[in-house]
């Protein structure tokens, strides 16, 4: 499984091709901001929807957290060294040479599109920002960073955890939704003039 995972590794690594020009530039911005998106997306939905709305991002934020949580602690028990640790490929971006697997890029992407995907009234949203999400896998492979079994990983990580709030964590959704509504009128009632 290992060779498989280098093998294609270096298929889909800036080596492959030409590394430089355009390309190069595109995946590094893939790679290394456009997973800031889902949460400025999660904080969209909390400030301009309803009860429904902030339900639905509180969850997908849960989501991502505990998927984030539980990939902290697989790179922890079994710390995969990065491809350029190995010395494979190209690297494109500095990176420490931490965990590799799962990738926290994709583990918090994914569990914040499968955490949407479990609303019923943003499925659609979240399974298509889930599909989205092979984009910037793409893209931590072929900067160097990841081999391609980490974004497996992530992605399997991402739905355990999903599943998990959406089965057992929708008392403490709808709790944490309320509590960070009564927060926030606390603050703006302290902020607003009159």
């Amino acid at each position: 499984m290992e060779q498989l995972n280098q093998q294609l590794f270096l298929l889909l690594n800036s080596g492959a091709g030409h590394p430089g020009g355009w390309r190069s530039h595109l995946a590094v911005f893939l790679a290394e901001w456009l997973v800031w998106a889902l949460p400025a997306l999660l904080l969209h939905l909390w400030f301009k929807g309803d009860f429904r709305v902030k339900k639905a991002a509180v969850g997908a934020g849960l989501s991502a957290v505990l998927a984030l949580s539980a990939g902290g602690i697989i790179g922890w028990l079994h710390p995969h060294p990065r491809p350029f640790a190995l010395g494979l490929g190209h690297l494109l971006v500095s990176h420490a040479p931490d965990a590799s697997l799962p990738s926290d890029h994709l583990t918090l992407w994914w569990g914040i599109a499968l955490g949407l995907a479990c609303s019923p009234h943003w499925r659609k949203i979240g399974l298509l920002l889930t599909l989205a999400g092979l984009v910037p896998a793409w893209a931590r492979i072929y900067v160097g960073v990841h081999f391609p079994l980490d974004m497996v990983a992530a992605f399997l990580v991402s739905l355990g955890a999903s599943q998990a709030i959406r089965l057992y964590g929708r008392t403490g959704v709808a709790r944490a939704t309320l509590a960070g509504m009564h927060v926030q009128r606390l603050l703006l009632k302290r902020h607003v003039p009159g």
